[in-house]
C-alpha cells in the first residue's frame, strides 16, 4: 500500500490553507506547494466535495478550510482522496479470497493485514493539521506522537 501522489498533494494543500488562515487562490497554493495547477484544482474540488474546503468567488476569491485545523487529521485527508487505508487488497470488504472465499478470518494473512491497517490508520488519526503546522513543535516531537 502506498499513499498516492494525489493524497500527498492534498495533505500539502490542506496544510498550506491552514497555515495561511485565509482565502488563497489555487495558483498561489499550487506554486507554494509544488503542485501542478490543474492537479491542484482537481484536488481542491475533491476537498470541497468532502467538506474540508470551501470556495469563494470574486476578485478576492479562492479557497479556505471549512473545519478548524485541529479537527482535521492526516487520516481524514488521506482517506478522502484514497479511500480506506489498507495494506492489502484482502482487507477490502468486497475482496473474495482465492483460498478461503468470503470467510476471511480463516486466513492468517488477512488477520495480520487488518491489524497492521488498523494500527496505521490510528497513527494517522493521532496527528492533526494544526499540529503539523505548529512552529513551536519540532519534527521529532511530532514523530514521537505516533511512535
Amino acid at each position: 500500500m502506498r499513499i498516492t501522489q494525489e493524497a500527498d498533494y492534498a495533505l500539502r494543500i490542506t496544510t498550506a490553507l491552514a497555515a495561511a488562515g485565509a482565502v488563497c487562490g489555487a495558483a498561489e497554493i499550487a506554486e507554494s506547494e509544488g503542485v501542478p495547477v490543474r492537479f491542484a484544482h482537481k484536488i481542491l474540488r475533491k476537498l470541497m466535495q468532502g467538506g474540508i474546503v470551501s470556495s469563494h468567488v470574486g476578485a478576492k476569491g479562492g479557497y479556505s478550510l471549512l473545519s478548524p485545523p485541529d479537527q482535521l487529521t492526516l487520516l481524514d485527508i488521506v482517506e478522502l482522496i484514497d479511500g480506506p487505508l489498507t495494506v492489502s487488497k484482502c482487507a477490502d470488504e468486497n475482496y473474495v479470497c482465492s483460498k478461503n472465499g468470503t470467510c476471511k478470518q480463516k486466513c492468517i494473512y488477512h488477520c495480520i493485514f487488518n491489524t497492521i491497517s488498523a494500527e496505521l490508520a490510528e497513527k494517522m488519526r493521532l496527528l492533526t493539521i494544526a499540529e503539523i503546522i505548529d512552529p513551536n513543535t519540532s519534527h521529532e516531537e511530532k514523530l514521537n506522537k505516533i511512535i
